[in-house]
């Protein structure tokens, strides 16, 4: 599949990846990237990251057949209506929020005539942030999740999907609430998780630095602590529901572990910890 224009909003690390793979795969006329840091458009553009760069979505967004929103979920939906506004009749808007219905739900009623809205989440990402960490490489073999509805028009959720094999990426479709679900507890749980887990360690005075303590377990659990603290906020307000439900089971999971402590039922905490390494290993 080729494309005349793709204007991809936001030049974060996502947005920043999927415009190196794009303007690397031959298959994309022109990559024109928008970010409101300036710093990161001139970056963009003088290390090839995209073919044209600009601070004004209405100026970035005519003639694009595709217009990738890649900015935190808190402001996903503002911005694509602002760019549906400027867009040619039978452009396609995409996101890559990681959280679905409501987004979803939102866009395809306030959407112009004209004008198609595709779900997208890519599965991949690191605990690093903007252009200047991109990797055109990053999506190669990776999952992205496409959440098209009844009323979404299927030669849109083709392009979109076929944008994405581009990038290397293998595509799966998925209604919006069951991708709310599943990645409110495979990703948004554990991410609470981490946080939660940091606080608890670094608020201990007794000995004080008990954090410069810490080995590769910690760390390597961990490591998802360092991602954006806004973008993690409005992903878990704006899954509330099923981010709540996984929290509760994790809490009755973690408390059945307390009990066995607490009444040294070894016996029982080898099982469980078994459990848990199996369903692991089973999982991937």
């Amino acid at each position: 599949m080729k494309f005349d224009k793709v204007t991809i909003i936001g030049l974060g690390l996502i947005g920043g990846s999927l415009a190196r793979a794009l303007k690397g795969s031959g298959s994309v006329e022109e990559v024109c990237g928008v970010d409101a840091d300036r710093s990161a458009l001139k970056f963009a553009v003088s290390e090839g990251v995209v073919h044209t760069a600009s601070a004004e979505i209405e100026e970035a967004v005519r003639g694009a057949e595709v217009v990738v929103v890649a900015t935190h979920v808190g402001i996903i939906t503002e911005v694509a209506k602002s760019a549906a506004e400027a867009v040619g009749n039978g452009a396609v808007i995409t996101d890559v929020g990681s959280v679905k219905g409501w987004i979803v739900v939102e866009m395809e009623r306030s959407l112009p005539e004209g004008v198609s809205f595709v779900g997208a989440h890519p599965i991949a990402g690191t605990e690093r942030s903007g252009v200047r960490h991109s990797d055109g490489e990053l999506f190669n073999g990776k999952l992205l999740i496409v959440t098209p509805t009844a009323s979404t028009d299927p030669g849109a959720v083709e392009k979109v999907s076929g944008l994405w094999r581009l990038a290397g990426a293998e595509v799966v479709p998925m209604e919006p609430q069951v991708h709310d679900r599943i990645f409110g507890f495979v990703s948004h749980l554990p991410h609470v998780v981490a946080y939660a887990l940091i606080n608890a360690v670094a608020a201990q005075d007794d000995p004080p630095g008990m954090m410069g303590y810490s080995g590769g377990g910690l760390r390597d659990y961990t490591r998802i602590a360092e991602s954006s603290p806004e973008m993690w906020r409005d992903i878990v307000l704006m899954n509330r529901d099923n981010v709540l439900s996984a929290i509760k089971e994790f809490k009755a999971a973690l408390e059945k572990i307390e009990r066995m402590v607490e009444s040294g039922d070894s016996q029982g905490l080898e099982e469980e910890f078994q459990k848990s390494a199996s369903a692991k290993r089973e999982g991937g």
